[in-house]
């Protein structure tokens, strides 16, 4: 007799390997209705690009009962972060922020980021088994957004709690955020705010290539943000950076632990570090789906779409049409987005991938899974808990 696996089971399964589940999806066209969550899916690569880049499909805004509302106690705070805002406040903050995240400006961040990566494997480097997740992968995303923020090392930590907990209220991470959790997040942001009026307060303490330093300059000029937007876009840069940056660090250190040949490949100075990261990006989007909403009755796939309609643009999907049409591509198709939207952090993370194999290529001789992976009960962002490594250090 034949036991049908648990609901549980099932999703493990997908978290694991969504492929299947992908190529479920692609059999039944570009675009699919999904009736349970009254929502448009778009799977095929060519039409999430479309969507992606058509202003006539934009970011949700909260739920009009939302704390988060336009009549809400905390007003305006999602609606001012960068990757949630449209039109000429998208524009304004992206011209704003997009000075620390230009090719030049990444460039001068490297070495900052190399010094914070072999800080890391030192720590590691005490212990023969190590959670690639929780001792490497997680830590390199805090100290590089730590940084390009401006916010002192010894209070990094705990904006790490404070950005999980609103991310969690405020529906960034799920789209269903319980009472409770509401309540905590809007605390919360209130707590960040207090920190962000004190490190303002401190301008000699600021990095100059930082938010914080960009935001002070800009007091009293037309480019000066609002409270609302610059701590805002503290938490949204830290969320945006962290936690898709962490899933993509620790894809690239369970590529290592199950792919022997990608060690030694790197340590012969073989493998183009960039392109690699962009492989693993297209196979494994850090950010399964992003969500738009229908501003204007049209057309899609040859489907009469209604305006208000949602629909969920499925990047992991997308790029798995894109993979097995053409394995050779040498592009991360839409992990990072694409149009306006674009993920502005998109080079950044890339280094960052770039510089942990070149890291681990130089101090690692060998590493292998201690333990089965442990993956994050989230879809959303999809990513590891847990990566028991052994790892064989060189002399």
């Amino acid at each position: 007799m034949t036991t049908k696996p648990t609901r549980a089971a099932v999703t493990e399964a997908l978290l694991r390997c969504p492929a299947p589940l992908y190529a479920r999806m692609h059999r039944q066209g570009p675009l699919m209705w999904s009736r349970p969550d009254g929502t448009w899916v778009v799977t095929g690569y060519e039409l999430a690009r479309l969507v992606l880049r058509d202003p006539r499909f934009r970011m949700p805004g909260p739920p009009r009962e939302s704390q988060w509302s336009e009549n809400g106690s905390h007003s305006g705070f999602l609606q001012s972060m960068l990757l949630a805002s449209e039109g000429e406040r998208h524009t304004r903050l992206r011209r704003f922020l997009g000075q620390l995240f230009t090719p030049r400006a990444v460039r001068a961040r490297t070495a900052r980021i190399e010094t914070a990566m072999a800080a890391i494997l030192d720590d590691a480097a005490a212990h023969p088994v190590v959670d690639g997740v929780a001792d490497i992968s997680a830590r390199l995303p805090v100290s590089v957004i730590g940084d390009l923020v401006g916010i002192p090392p010894e209070d990094r930590h705990e904006v790490s709690d404070l950005c999980r907990a609103i991310s969690k209220g405020g529906g960034v991470a799920s789209g269903r955020p319980s009472d409770e959790e509401v309540g905590t997040a809007l605390t919360r942001v209130d707590e960040l705010g207090r920190l962000v009026t004190r490190w303002m307060g401190q301008p000699r303490h600021h990095m100059p290539d930082s938010v914080l330093a960009l935001a002070a300059a800009a007091r009293g000029t037309p480019q000066e943000l609002s409270d609302t937007e610059l701590l805002a876009n503290v938490f949204s840069l830290y969320i945006a950076g962290h936690d898709t940056s962490r899933n993509m660090l620790s894809g690239l250190l369970l590529r290592l632990a199950t792919r022997p040949e990608l060690l030694r490949d790197l340590a012969a100075g073989t493998v183009d570090t960039a392109a690699e990261v962009d492989r693993l990006l297209l196979a494994e989007s850090p950010l399964t789906f992003t969500v738009r909403v229908v501003q204007e009755e049209c057309e899609l796939a040859g489907q009469h779409i209604n305006a208000g309609d949602r629909i969920r643009v499925m990047l992991g999907a997308a790029n798995h049409e894109l993979l097995t049409s053409d394995p050779d591509v040498d592009h991360p198709g839409v992990s990072f987005g694409e149009g306006r939207h674009v993920c502005l952090g998109a080079h950044l993370a890339r280094t960052e991938g770039r510089i942990l194999l070149e890291a681990v290529g130089r101090r690692w001789s060998g590493v292998r899974l201690a333990a089965e992976p442990t993956w994050a009960p989230h879809f959303l962002h999809r990513g590891l808990d847990r990566l028991p490594l052994e790892i064989t250090w060189r002399p």
